[in-house]
């Protein structure tokens, strides 16, 4: 697991995730926002990967600002906002805390971006077949959409040593990890999302070193 972690961190460009010398591509969304696309995302790569999601192992940062959580101002983005965190915090999946009693009041100081930064960067391992497959789904919606919710989130499979992570236009990039990187697999995953409806696809071939 160790090796996985230290191989991620090596391929993948946190500042900008498009930015990584493998950077394989994305899907998202093309038409006007409409409910149920994070969901529809999620379960076209819940469904894709369905024989392999046991070999998956999700690396994460992510974690929930209480001070934010639920004050979008929207009621029914709240209240599902609220729904979600509260099942991923009960489940184990993510952390909920306050950035103001953690971080201190003055989020321009030195101190306050260095703390924030070290919480996004706190990325650990766990396996996929360690939670349900709902819990699961619900972290990869909830990262696309919750108002409040920060840190890094990959998908990965040892095997293919790709990386997925879920984003906030509602799909999924790739970027492969290490020179074995089953680039095909890559691609023909974003070909088919590219034929989902209001979904279009961008691919990318990395340049040989």
């Amino acid at each position: 697991m160790n090796d996985t972690l230290r191989l991620l961190l090596k391929s993948v460009n946190l500042a900008g995730y498009g930015a990584s010398d493998r950077f394989l591509g994305f899907f998202e969304k093309d038409t006007r926002y409409e409910p149920g696309m994070e969901e529809s995302a999620v379960d076209f790569f819940i469904r894709y990967f369905s024989n392999d999601l046991e070999y998956f192992v999700i690396a994460s940062s992510v974690h929930a600002n209480s001070d934010e959580v639920r004050h979008y101002g929207d009621a029914a983005d709240d209240q599902r906002d609220g729904d979600l965190i509260k099942g991923l915090v009960q489940s184990g999946l993510i952390r909920q805390f306050s950035y103001k009693k953690r971080f201190g009041r003055d989020p321009s100081s030195q101190e306050y971006g260095e703390s924030v930064e070290k919480e996004w960067r706190d990325i650990y391992l766990i396996k996929w077949d360690d939670f349900s497959i709902e819990s699961v789904r619900s972290l990869l919606v909830a990262k696309m959409v919750v108002y409040g919710l920060y840190g890094h989130c990959f998908i990965m499979s040892p095997d293919l040593q790709l990386a997925f992570y879920p984003h906030d236009d509602f799909g999924f990039g790739v970027i492969g990890l290490g020179d074995d990187a089953n680039v095909q697999v890559a691609h023909d995953f974003l070909a088919q999302a590219d034929q989902l409806p209001g979904i279009h696809s961008i691919v990318r071939t990395p340049s040989a070193k």
